[in-house]
């Protein structure tokens, strides 16, 4: 595997942590809005989620945990 294949599987790790990351909080936003059938929708899908989340978590590098933690920080500033 060469340095490139491994950026792009790296970077495709991130990215897929932080988009996990993005669905949590639109279910957690949708639970806060109201009690509707979206919100049992975000209700059902969030222990999904976080469990998918902390086990890609689990198998990022520290690098890659630092670069999660930057793209994390910038989407909050938006």
């Amino acid at each position: 595997m060469g340095s490139n294949s491994r950026n792009s599987s790296k970077n495709d790790r991130v990215a897929q942590a932080l988009g996990i990351y993005e669905s949590i909080a639109a279910c957690n936003q949708r639970l806060a809005r109201g009690n509707d059938v979206h919100a049992l929708t975000a209700a059902l899908m969030l222990p999904c989620y976080q469990a998918e989340f902390r086990r890609l978590a689990s198998e990022l590098s520290p690098a890659e945990q630092d670069e999660l933690r930057r793209a994390h920080i910038a989407a909050d500033t938006l």
